[in-house]
């Protein structure tokens, strides 16, 4: 009867696993690699399998680590790939497949188009798609329906190596969320607040434009999870209309909530873009 009593006392989250809540999403594809990203629940670890045969995702990406100074977002680069090849993939969390299934299409490389004579550089003609404005408010657009993307991902998908998303991901709905809600969220006490959200309260707000979009979005998720992306920002991934960012001592609000807003794409979009090298 103690033992009973004992394990009936056990908080419910111990015997919950962590689940995929947003995404996957892809990025950057090259010849040889492409990146993923994911959401978790909570504070987790998961990887990637896989491969050019949807029953057999017999490769695997490094564990990749979320945090809750990110939201609970984390990407990883899938490497070794053959350029030119559909490959599939999934999420897991441990042993076990979390969020959705997808599939993308490799770059060509230069190498495989070499000729001496006629092509010594390895050109090779690619495809993409871009563009921009995902404004799912139904009062200045159709809503979160998007069929756009249902209608490029029948047709672009597995013949279109990427795509450019040029600004506007996402509009302003939740900005106005307090830390007190995304603490209820994420499931922390006020005492286990992140010092980023101490210190900028605005970004659970930024956060949260991005988690409804992905999740209301339907048509938008499977677009983003099968075909690779790279995410430009403009003003309403920051704050609409902004103005003046570049100007010493102009501290109007638009201006100085660009990096705040930034912050935020950098967890769910600016993950995608190429890095810069020296």
């Amino acid at each position: 009867v103690f033992c009973s009593a004992a394990q009936a006392q056990t908080p419910a989250e111990d015997f919950s696993t962590n689940h995929v809540t947003h995404g996957p999403m892809l990025g950057q594809v090259t010849a040889d690699s492409v990146k993923v990203w994911a959401r978790t629940n909570k504070a987790g670890e998961f990887t990637v399998r896989y491969g050019t045969d949807p029953a057999r995702l017999d490769q695997s990406s490094e564990v990749v680590k979320t945090s809750v100074e990110r939201d609970h977002t984390g990407w990883t680069t899938l490497t070794g790939l053959e350029p030119q090849t559909h490959y599939h993939y999934q999420v897991y969390i441990g042993a076990v497949p979390s969020g959705p299934a997808g599939s993308f299409l490799t770059l060509p490389s230069a190498d495989a188009h070499r000729e001496a004579t006629h092509n010594p550089k390895g050109l090779f003609n690619f495809r993409f798609q871009f563009g921009s404005c995902s404004n799912q408010n139904p009062k200045s657009g159709i809503g979160p329906s998007l069929p756009a993307h249902a209608t490029m991902l029948r047709t672009l998908h597995g013949n279109t190596h990427f795509s450019i998303i040029n600004g506007d991901f996402i509009y302003e709905e939740h900005r106005s969320m307090p830390p007190s809600d995304w603490l209820i969220q994420v499931g922390l006490t006020p005492e286990q607040t992140p010092r980023i959200v101490d210190l900028v309260p605005n970004l659970v707000g930024l956060w949260e434009n991005y988690k409804t979009y992905l999740s209301r979005g339907v048509n938008l998720a499977a677009w983003q999870r099968n075909m690779p992306t790279v995410f430009t920002f403009d003003d309403h991934e920051l704050v609409n209309d902004i103005r003046g960012c570049g100007t010493i001592g102009f501290r109007e609000r638009r201006a100085v909530f660009r990096d705040i807003g930034i912050r935020a794409w950098e967890d769910y979009a600016g993950w995608a873009k190429p890095e810069e090298t020296t």
